[in-house]
Order: structure tokens, then C-alpha cells, then sequence
């Protein structure tokens, strides 16, 4: 039986690629998830120029059309959860619940920015000349391209497309290869929306091939990047190497993020927070936890509490049979879905050793720490992984530490502070240990 092959979109229709490539589950490499186009550079600007011709009429519209719009997606996307999830742990790997939380969150994230559209704001000033005041207002930047990863393959997608939609600009969607599949429903979902022919297009394949006709081209005004920081550095480049005018760029990239463990934490409050920080959404995530500071009075007690936490994770088909089961929470904020014990997880082990488990080839290995670890600095914020390191108030490297990244504290639930402020502006409870 032949495979249907899901196509890219351009200028309001489906089109073929140059080739497809299979999508295979990494929990079960037997199960190929479906085949998806993969776009020529010629596809890539048929798509800008799609963008380019669409944009001025968007942005002509009134606010309330394009919140119409983006509130209809919101709904679109909410209505197909269980079967968008379903998806997503099939092509990505987390776990069930983890993607069914993703899901509802890019609805929200969409329905969030159907009122922005409507609350565009300016500024009148006045001026130092009698008479004359200054009038600030705001207006699209034009076309955007949207490039995104594959450890959120619905949520970031929709945290980039919706706010660029909302206020007028026009979207070259480019996903990561691995998750075209979650990249492609998302699409057919927003073609049903109302959007005009051309605004919203999507493009998927190597990034090699593609990647630059989306950076280099004159008619792209503003790029939106989330990856690794070798590939952020080379879109920078691209963007301001321009031999006209230079391209807006945006880059969230890997980033070093330690928790401290101070001696008066309550242990179990301060385990529960690491190994939700370390492996929740299978540790996939550029704010995971890839450090701990821990001070020495409580060093070894954590150390000793956390291998026997980790003795409880476990491997296996990130779709199987854990729906009803009930999620750990992280009793600093008493918010957040954390792991649950035999709860199958991701891709690596924290080492980021690919591990052979029966079909899946790509299936996750946590393995329990001996004791203190320590690893390389500069390794990309992705891998799940949490470098343990003894430090007393006085220890530089516990310093050091605070000021390499977005520093976390683990205290007693008395003594929590707020919660961190989420990076996407959508509606969520977050916390300021895990950041879930």
C-alpha cells in the first residue's frame, strides 16, 4: 500500500517537494509515522513570494478580522487535542500527558494573541515646539521567517506564528525535519482559519538546503530562530551580512542553567524540583536544569535521595498506557507537571549516549548518578543532563555558578519565591524551580 505524502504549503495550497522523507516513531522505529515533502530552494521562494504578496492586505485588515482568525486556530488546534498529542509523542518522543499539554498550551497561546491583536497601543507625546506633538504608532515589519526545533514541535511554532499573524506580518514556517509531521497538522489546522492565500506557508526539509534562501532573501524583513548556538550564530551572520539593509533577527538559543541547593532545603521539595527540572518533557528543553549547585552540608543526603528518585525512572513507548496515571508535582510552587516514576521518557541518556532497547533504537536511557559529576560546560542545552557540584557559601564555583545562567534556588515551600515569569506570554502556571 502506498504512503500518502503530506505536502509543504505555499500560497494557500499543497504542493509536492523535490523528495519525501520518513517519519519514524523513536520509541518503535518499525512504525513510520507518515512520509512528508521535503522542499528545493525554488519552493523556498515561491513561498516568500506568497508572503510578500499576501502581507499588505493582512495588514490592511482590521484588528478584529486577524483576531477572528487567530481565535478560530485556538479552537481548531484545542477541538483535535487527544489526536494531536497522540502525534506529537508518536514523532517526538514525550511522553503522553507531556504532549497533551503541549497541545492545549498552543491553543491558548493562539487564543492569547486573538486579544492582542486587538490591543495594539501607541504613544502621543508632546512635542518641545508649541503646537506640535509626536505620535508613535506601531506597524508590521512584513515577512518573517520562522524557524523552530524539534523538542516543542507545536508550542514554539505557535508562540512565533501567532504574535507575527496578530499584528500584520506575513509567516514562512521552516520546522525541524524530525517533527514535520506535528509541523504539518498544524498548518492544515491554520488553513481552515480564514487566513488569506499566502500569509501563513509552510516549508519543510533539511535546513541545509533551505535554510539560507530563508535568512538571504531581500523580501524577508525579520527572522525568529530557536536552536543551538552554532546555527544561531550563522542566521546573526546571514542576517546582518545583508547587502542592502540588515534583516530583524530574534535568537533563543542554548543556555546553562543551574539549581542551588542550599543546606536549609527541604530535601524532598529540592529532589522533586531536580528531577522535574532535569527530565520533565524528557530533559528536551533549552531551560532544563544542566547543573546543580549543591552546598555541602546537604551534598551528600541529595546526592543519596536523588539516585534513589532516578532508580524509579524508566524507559519505554512514550504513548503507552499512562493517561490516567497522576503527575508529581513540584511542592516549591505546588504547581507543575513533574515525572512520574516508570513513566517512559526521551532520546538520551544524560550522558547523551543513544541507547538500544529493543525496536526503538532511539529510545531513552535515565541511568541513576554514582555520585558528583562533572561534565563539560559547553554542551548544548537540549541534552538532558545535571551536572552535580558540591559548594559551600564561600566555594567560588557555587559563584561561578549563580552567574552563568538563570539561577534556581530550591527552598522550603514557606520561604518559595513567586514564580518565574514564563517566556511565552500566554496564560500558564509556572514554576520557579522547573520553569514547567
Amino acid at each position: 500500500m502506498t504512503m500518502k505524502t503530506h505536502g509543504n504549503y505555499i500560497g494557500g495550497q499543497w504542493t509536492e517537494g523535490q523528495d519525501a522523507a520518513p517519519n519514524v516513531n523513536p520509541s518503535d522505529t518499525r512504525d513510520v509515522v507518515g512520509l512528508y515533502a521535503r522542499a528545493s530552494r525554488a519552493d523556498a521562494v515561491a513561498a516568500i513570494a506568497a508572503a510578500h504578496a499576501a502581507q499588505p492586505a493582512w495588514a490592511a485588515l482590521s484588528p478584529q478580522q486577524r483576531a477572528d482568525a487567530l481565535d478560530q486556530a485556538g479552537s481548531e488546534i484545542q477541538a483535535p487535542r487527544a489526536e494531536l498529542a497522540e502525534l506529537l509523542a508518536r514523532e517526538e518522543g514525550k511522553a503522553l500527558p507531556d504532549a497533551l499539554g503541549e497541545v492545549v498550551r498552543a491553543a491558548q497561546i493562539f487564543k492569547f494573541f486573538a486579544g492582542e491583536a486587538l490591543r495594539v497601543g501607541g504613544e502621543l507625546l508632546p512635542f518641545t515646539r508649541q503646537g506640535m506633538s509626536v505620535e508613535i504608532t506601531r506597524e508590521p515589519v512584513g515577512v518573517v521567517s520562522i524557524i523552530t526545533p524539534w523538542n516543542f514541535p507545536i508550542a514554539i511554532p505557535a508562540w512565533k506564528i501567532a504574535p507575527a499573524l496578530a499584528y500584520g506580518n506575513a509567516v514562512v514556517f521552516k520546522p525541524a525535519e524530525l517533527v514535520s509531521g506535528s509541523a504539518w497538522a498544524l498548518a492544515e489546522l491554520l488553513s481552515r482559519c480564514g487566513l488569506l492565500a499566502g500569509t501563513f506557508n509552510l516549508v519543510m526539509g533539511r535546513g541545509r538546503e533551505i535554510g539560507y534562501t530563508l535568512l538571504e532573501d531581500p523580501r524577508v524583513a525579520a527572522v525568529t530562530f530557536t536552536g543551538s548556538e552554532a546555527t544561531g550564530r550563522r542566521v546573526a551572520q546571514a542576517c546582518v551580512s545583508r547587502p542592502r539593509a540588515m534583516a530583524k533577527f530574534q535568537l533563543e538559543m542554548g543556555g546553562k542553567n543551574p539549581l542551588v541547593v542550599l543546606d536549609d532545603a527541604d530535601l524532598e521539595v529540592a529532589v522533586s524540583c531536580t528531577i522535574n527540572g532535569a527530565f520533565y518533557s524528557t530533559g528536551q528543553r533549552c531551560i532544563a536544569s544542566s547543573r546543580l549547585i549543591v552546598t555541602e552540608g546537604i551534598h551528600d543526603r541529595f546526592v543519596a535521595a536523588m539516585v534513589e528518585r532516578m532508580r524509579g525512572l524508566a524507559v519505554g513507548d512514550a504513548r503507552a498506557g499512562h493517561r490516567d496515571r497522576p503527575r508529581r508535582r513540584c511542592k516549591a510552587a505546588g504547581t507543575g507537571p513533574g515525572l512520574h516514576p516508570h513513566r517512559p521518557r526521551g532520546r538520551r541518556t544524560p550522558g547523551g549516549r543513544r541507547r538500544r532497547d529493543g525496536p526503538g533504537r532511539r529510545q531513552a536511557g535515565l541511568l541513576p548518578a554514582a555520585g558528583p559529576v562533572h561534565r563539560d560546560h559547553q554542551r548544548h542545552a537540549h541534552q538532558p543532563r545535571g551536572d552535580l557540584r558540591p559548594g559551600g557559601h564561600g566555594d567560588p564555583r557555587a559563584r561561578c555558578g549563580r552567574s552563568a545562567g538563570r539561577s534556581q534556588r530550591c527552598r522550603p515551600a514557606s520561604r518559595a519565591a513567586p514564580g518565574a515569569t514564563p517566556s511565552s506570554p500566554a496564560p500558564t502556571t509556572s514554576c520557579a524551580a522547573c520553569q514547567c
